[in-house]
């Protein structure tokens, strides 16, 4: 089973003495992206991220609109992170380590990541290790035009491939521009 994130945006409209309200911003089309979950929030972090905001609860003042959203005892990992804190984000920052899944190529052409499927058993070994942090970065696996490889991902890895994530931000952005970056916030929780 997959894990999802579910939250919302919250604005204070009138600066640090005002309630928290839940933002006009619907998060139903972030996708199950593990690489932002692990940078932001040390969820399912493969990619060895140091994450922004991990572990930190459902905040104590959160908005009643967004304490509605929550359904289920399923949910986990509550944290919330502010747009100053995003804003300082270096996107050009690689990972502490490399990634635990191993990169799989066809040509050129990035084909996906975990690479613990039989064909690259067949090519690495039946003992080989499916975690990539077992093995020094650039490690190769090779077989006809696929290859299997052992890579480091940037904290910007993330955002250009999670287009939906990068609107996110451009909304917080505008948001912060109109009301102040400690009065905006992203509040989250997962379901697994």
């Amino acid at each position: 089973m997959g894990t999802d994130i579910a939250g919302g945006v919250e604005i204070r409209p009138h600066g640090p003495a005002s309630p928290w309200l839940l933002a006009d911003v619907d998060l139903d089309d972030l996708p199950r992206h593990y690489d932002a979950f692990g940078l932001l929030f040390g969820v399912r972090n493969y990619a060895g991220f140091d994450p922004v905001a991990p572990g930190r609860g459902l905040p104590g003042d959160a908005s009643p609109e967004l304490r509605k959203l929550q359904l289920t005892d399923d949910e986990h990992d509550h944290t919330w992170v502010t747009w100053t804190e995003l804003s300082r984000i270096d996107w050009d920052a690689p990972a502490p380590r490399v990634d635990d899944r191993i990169h799989k190529y066809e040509g050129t052409r990035f084909v996906g990541k975990s690479g613990f499927g039989a064909d690259w058993q067949a090519v690495a070994g039946e003992s080989a290790d499916p975690r990539g942090s077992s093995y020094p970065e650039g490690t190769e696996w090779r077989s006809g035009d696929r290859i299997w490889r052992v890579e480091r991902l940037t904290q910007s890895d993330v955002l250009r491939t999670d287009p939906q994530l990068a609107t996110l931000f451009d909304t917080m952005r505008n948001l912060a521009n109109q009301h102040g970056p400690d009065n905006v916030r992203l509040v989250v929780w997962f379901d697994s």
